[in-house]
Parts: C-alpha cells; structure tokens; sequence
C-alpha cells in the first residue's frame, strides 16, 4: 500500500488518483495535453471580459494539476479580461 503525499489517505497500489483528495498520484502516468480552459479564458478575455476571467480563473487553477500547462495563458486571460472590462466600464461612464 502507497499513501497520498498531499493528505495521507491510504491508497491501492494501482491508483493513478487519491479518492480522497482528487490528487494525482506521484509517479501515476495521466497527462492530458493541453487546458483547454486557459485558452477558452484566453480568447473569451477579449471579446467578453467576464467569462475571459471565469474561464482564466479556472484554467489557472487546472493549471496546478497539469504541472503548469496553460498557466502562462490563464493568466494573460485574466490581464487582458480585466482591461476590457475597465475599457468598457469607462466607455459607458463617459457616454
């Protein structure tokens, strides 16, 4: 038997995944090739600020289970996100 290194649940030999926590195992050969929420994030932050920063949000924190992957873009998502919404958010002030 194997322990999880994030919360010490006892896990099965053949785990790729803890149940109890949702951490992937050390070692557990899983990986997915891209996140796609960074780059939904990354494109939706400039045409509608809002959900460019949800999907950011959630591709940055997808990113900490994906060693990194789209790290980089969801936080982009989140920059340019941000600026649309204070560029429109000023456009209607001044209108």
């Amino acid at each position: 038997m194997k322990y999880c290194r994030y919360c010490g649940n006892e896990l099965f030999d053949e785990a790729v995944m803890c149940p109890k926590c949702g951490c992937m195992v050390q070692g557990a050969i899983m990986e997915q090739s891209s996140n796609g929420f960074a780059i939904a994030g990354f494109v939706l932050s400039f045409f509608g600020g809002i959900l460019g920063i949800v999907f950011s949000a959630i591709g940055l924190t997808k990113s900490k289970y994906l060693n990194g992957k789209g790290k980089g873009l969801s936080i982009a998502g989140v920059i340019i996100g941000s600026v649309v919404m204070l560029a429109g958010i000023i456009t209607i002030a001044f209108i």
